[in-house]
């Protein structure tokens, strides 16, 4: 079944992209705002129909764009070094000097003690941790810390890769338990700060620390709840239990002894590493101290180079990268102010459905273009649509953040997808069969959120 599907999106895909080379430009739209869609169009169709491998789509995206005289070439490779790569790049160094030290196989068997021998509660363990540490921290910097963790208990489990059903869970609940605590408060994601600068900027209203929290918490928890339940009664979990993985580390640990020297040098890079993301990350943007973080891991000697290089799924650099460049041209040549003005603007609703159309569409949006691009992108037109339908602005602010965060589909959509699916255990298929669903309960959830929750707290629809 989903073999015809990928031929169909594949096609669909290739067909668009052609069509949209051909014609006349759409009014709204400069020419090369049109090839950056065909280009975008094209991208998605393969990353999706997975037809080439997805680092190679991504190259394919980041060529055709000065081909196709859509960017210089000069810039067009300079938008390549994002600061969402390199901190990917960083942290993956820093995941592989807790794999090759096996100060990882010792983080692992603490949490795995905690599940005894129950694949269930393992899982539920990673879940409620990713979830909790991303109220206090990146949710990137947290699949970052806890992806060399679960890949020591996969391996541990002698889980196969793209075979074994509770490596994909082990490794979709990681990632998705860092996204869903991310939007619960400001320090989770960049893309939260961004919509309060915005609302601060157009009203002069500011939204404090605790006051975001009042109104976030119900999305986030009850979508907690929700993954929790579908674990429980619809994943298929096709190990009986966890008992050998334990036996296995605690074999492992009590094997290795007191502490390394190397394992003593990565917990004082980690801990400072940690501590400059919780608390100096307004003075030193995270990817930095991820960079030098991988930096000292090599040159204090708690890894060899080859070892990075052997660890490091590259490929997932080069996926991340180049949807970086591509989402960016959207951004660039005005596509994603077309798109959310046109999608808009012709639309005579109800304010309330608004609302939820423009929730829904940002949640869309994030999939294939950063969050933050997202919000920077959605709430200005969302602003500008508040006076003509005298909706409240706080309102508006939090419903494009907070389902701005909701990226479950693709592993372009946000960094903790993307640090997941490097570990090679699931594909793009295994995401969207649970993603796509969670996705539509995090709207649900959000439209009951809107409509009874803020009203009863005081934070009313209209002004």
């Amino acid at each position: 079944m989903f073999k015809y599907f990928k031929e169909i999106i594949k096609y669909t895909g290739i067909i668009l992209f052609i069509i949209l080379l051909v014609m006349p430009t759409m009014a709204g739209l400069n020419p090369a705002g049109q090839r950056a869609l065909a280009v975008f169009v094209l991208v998605l169709s393969l990353w999706v129909s997975h037809v080439l491998p997805l680092s190679v789509t991504s190259l394919l995206g980041i060529a055709l764009l000065p081909l196709l005289n859509v960017m210089s070439i000069e810039y067009t490779f300079s938008l390549f070094g994002s600061k969402a790569i390199f901190f990917i790049l960083g942290a993956l160094i820093l995941a592989s000097g807790l794999y090759q030290t096996g100060l990882g196989s010792r983080l692992a068997f603490k949490i795995i003690s905690f599940s005894g021998s129950s694949p269930l509660k393992l899982l539920y363990g990673i879940l409620f941790t990713a979830a909790f540490l991303s109220l206090i921290m990146p949710e990137h910097a947290v699949a970052a810390l806890l992806f060399p963790i679960v890949l020591e208990i996969a391996v541990s489990l002698d889980l196969k890769r793209l075979e074994s059903n509770y490596g994909k869970l082990l490794f979709l609940t990681m990632a998705w338990g860092t996204v869903i605590g991310g939007i619960t408060t400001y320090l989770g994601g960049a893309r939260n700060l961004l919509a309060v600068g915005l609302l601060e900027k157009h009203y002069g209203i500011s939204i404090g620390f605790f006051e975001w929290i009042k109104y976030s918490w119900p999305l986030p928890f009850l979508l907690l709840i929700v993954f929790a339940v579908i674990i429980d009664k619809f994943a298929e979990i096709d190990i009986q239990d966890t008992s050998r993985s334990l036996e296995k580390l605690k074999a492992e640990s009590e094997a290795k002894g007191d502490f390394s020297k190397a394992e003593k040098k990565l917990i004082l890079i980690l801990g400072a590493v940690v501590c400059s993301w919780l608390f100096l990350s307004n003075l030193i943007n995270i990817a930095i101290t991820a960079l030098l973080g991988g930096v000292l891991v090599v040159a204090f000697k708690v890894v060899a180079w080859q070892e990075v290089e052997a660890y490091v799924n590259w490929g997932v650099i080069l996926m991340y990268g180049g949807a970086v460049v591509v989402a960016s041209s959207l951004v660039e040549t005005g596509v994603t102010d077309w798109m959310a003005d046109r999608f808009f603007s012709q639309l005579e609703l109800a304010p309330f459905l608004f609302i939820v159309l423009l929730a829904v569409f940002t949640s869309i949006l994030t999939e294939g273009v950063s969050n933050v691009a997202s919000v920077a992108v959605i709430l200005p037109v969302a602003f500008s649509a508040a006076e003509a339908y005298s909706l409240n602005p706080v309102l508006l602010t939090l419903s494009v953040a907070l389902s701005g965060g909701l990226a479950f589909l693709l592993p372009m959509g946000t960094p903790p997808n993307a640090i997941a699916f490097s570990s090679g255990y699931y594909q793009i298929k295994d995401a969207l069969k649970w993603g796509l669903l969670l996705k539509i309960i995090g709207w649900l959830i959000y439209i009951l959120v809107a409509r009874f929750y803020w009203p009863l707290i005081g934070l009313e629809i209209f002004i």
